[in-house]
């Protein structure tokens, strides 16, 4: 089933959705997430959570592309979440090879810091400034509390 959004009215090339999922490690609502207190929210970050997502990364990534009929291979461009230095220099080192890179998540890192899951759009804008070619995939990754990764296919008509 494939599923579509058009993420703004445009004659541009915009990315369509075609599909997300949330993938959770259920054993893990220590490692991130926030505790509410009268000055507002306080997040929690274990230190082992980039070695967490590098343990679990192929289960993040591999069954979500191959329920859609992909590879990492297939996919054009990676919009990636900078959770930390850490974070991005790992999923950084486990793609590279692939030809795919982070560049766009380490300016932003480097620009703003991390604003939780939400950076992840701060990248997406800064991709899409390069106006990317009709026909390409793209793969947007973002993680959140418990450890959570939610994950968005889409690709740009």
């Amino acid at each position: 089933m494939v599923r579509r959004a058009i993420l703004g009215p445009s004659e541009e090339v915009r990315p369509q959705i075609l599909d997300t999922h949330m993938f959770h490690y259920y054993e893990s609502l220590h490692f991130m997430g926030y505790n509410v207190r009268n000055t507002g929210f306080e997040m929690v970050l274990d230190v082992s959570v980039p070695e967490q997502i590098e343990k679990h990364f192929p289960d993040i990534l591999h069954p979500f592309l191959e329920r859609n009929g992909l590879t990492i291979n297939d996919i054009d461009h990676l919009i990636f979440h900078p959770g930390g230095k850490k974070i991005v220099s790992m999923v950084e080192n486990l793609l590279s090879d692939l030809g795919k890179n982070v560049d766009d998540s380490k300016a932003v890192l480097r620009d703003y810091g991390n604003m939780s899951s939400a950076t992840v759009l701060y990248v997406l804008d800064r991709f899409m400034e390069r106006n990317p070619q009709a026909g390409e995939r793209g793969l947007m990754l973002a993680f959140g509390p418990g450890f959570s990764a939610q994950r968005l296919l889409f690709y740009f008509a």
